[in-house]
């Protein structure tokens, strides 16, 4: 009985102990926190992925959660989205004193909604449509501002194990979309018919597609253009945890018989493009180098250009506003004795060219060196001032001037005139007001292009100037 009374309290102090852990261990699992997914729109929405919200108890701070993610079975579900976007301009002489009034003022609207139908077995149909207007424009306007209610991207598409094959109309984006581009600052972006097949692993991707682009037709239905076809290859890595490479082929056939060689002959044109890309960051420092060579036929002369990039800049992120200080070079070939035989000129092909060579899109990637340093800062309100400059030189004096869209202007091709073209100061303001919610975006940008001694030589020139209001909700 000694024994027993001894032994007591030891069970005891046992049993309290092992009750608690036996309770912890016989507990069920505690249920998983719901997610929260946030708003990340992306530049081609059929990249956005909202599925996340159909997990019970998902929340997210999009203003209509609904509308993103609506189960219709236990096989289908649907997502809706869409964007308006207002954009009002003031262009003065942007013609250098050409022909056509000087100033220009107009207002442009669109308007996309899309629908994304997915089964959960990797079946998915994308549809997009898209109205483009343009109102009270004193010059003519350029084909891409008009295009009433059409429709813009549709596809199907399936997915399994890291490989998906897509099938119908859409929009193409690679790389820094310097040759590749949907061109958002258009009012009717840019898209292709076709296929493309992706091979996706972690920290890699490949795509091989073969189409043709879109033609804008402001009173028709827009339709492929049967003379042009687009194809190419696409790979893109991560090297280590900062750096993306980018390497690509792409090749251009156009067969509408309108190019003119150097004899002064007219043919088809067949270009190929091979290039690549580092993209990264080393702390505070970040940095970019891109290049690409062309080959091919230009109406029976043969291609021999090249384009590269270079840019770095830093971010003083213990500095208020936390600015960033970068300067970047763009080169582009042009053609330096006309009538050898030889087309030097870089076809840019599909690019952003707004993006990097000035907001008035005077030049494109063609026959041009641009300098542009730039300094960006964030100022109160949550809003980012952006201040460029770019020094454009003509890399042959021979070539043309060639527009944001590729187009050439004017040339000397004795080479006597200047390679002086000019210079450009861009000024933006881009702030997403309270006031409008958490998917609306406001971009206020004043522009001037002072032109430089190659207009002069050529009997043109003058100052010119873009000023611009631009309010974007996306939803």
């Amino acid at each position: 009985m000694n024994a027993l009374r001894l032994a007591l309290p030891g069970a005891l102090a046992v049993l309290l102990v092992a009750a608690p852990l036996r309770a912890q261990e016989e507990a069920p699992p505690a249920a998983p926190t719901p997610p929260h997914v946030p708003i990340k729109f992306s530049n081609l929405r059929f990249d956005e992925d909202w599925s996340a919200l159909g997990e019970p108890g998902a929340t997210t701070d999009h203003p209509f959660p609904g509308m993103k993610w609506m189960e219709l079975s236990d096989d289908w579900a649907v997502s809706f989205g869409g964007q308006i976007r207002v954009r009002t301009m003031h262009e003065r002489n942007k013609s250098f004193n050409g022909p056509g009034p000087e100033v220009n003022d107009f207002v442009l609207t669109r308007v996309r909604v899309h629908a994304d139908l997915r089964h959960k077995d990797g079946w998915r149909v994308f549809a997009e449509g898209l109205d483009a207007r343009i109102y009270g424009e004193d010059r003519p306007p350029i084909g891409i501002d008009r295009n009433p209610f059409d429709l813009h991207n549709a596809f199907v598409e399936y997915g399994e194990g890291g490989v998906t094959g897509r099938v119908g109309r859409m929009e193409l984006q690679y790389g820094g979309q310097e040759l590749v581009s949907p061109l958002d600052w258009g009012n009717t972006r840019r898209r292709f018919q076709g296929g493309l097949v992706r091979f996706a692993d972690d920290g890699r991707r490949t795509d091989v597609f073969l189409t043709r682009p879109v033609d804008v037709d402001p009173h028709e239905t827009d339709d492929p253009d049967g003379s042009e076809r687009f194809a190419g290859i696409h790979h893109r890595f991560d090297v280590g945890e900062r750096d993306v490479v980018d390497v690509f082929w792409y090749e251009l056939r156009d067969s509408q018989n309108v190019y003119t060689n150097e004899a002064g002959a007219a043919g088809d044109m067949r270009v190929q493009t091979l290039g690549g890309a580092l993209d990264g960051d080393a702390g505070d420092t970040d940095y970019k180098l891109w290049a690409a060579m062309q080959s091919g036929d230009f109406a029976g002369d043969t291609i021999d250009a090249y384009a590269w990039t270079a840019e770095a800049g830093h971010t003083f992120r213990d500095t208020p506003g936390t600015p960033r200080v970068a300067l970047g070079v763009d080169y582009a070939s042009g053609d330096s004795s006309p009538g050898d035989g030889t087309h030097e000129t870089f076809n840019q092909l599909y690019p952003l060219a707004h993006a990097y060579l000035g907001l008035l899109d005077v030049v494109a990637r063609s026959n041009i060196i641009d300098v542009r340093p730039s300094v960006s800062v964030k100022v109160p309100g949550g809003a980012t001032l952006t201040v460029a400059y770019h020094d454009f030189t003509l890399a042959e004096s021979e070539d043309a001037v060639y527009n944001a869209a590729g187009a050439p202007g004017l040339a000397d091709p004795t080479g006597a005139a200047s390679r002086d073209l000019g210079e450009e100061l861009d000024v933006t303001l881009a702030m997403k007001p309270k006031l409008l919610g958490p998917t609306t975006n406001l971009l206020l940008g004043y522009s001037r292009f002072d032109s430089g001694k190659h207009y002069e030589d050529l009997g043109r020139g003058g100052d010119a100037e873009l000023v611009y209001v631009q309010l974007v909700s996306t939803f």
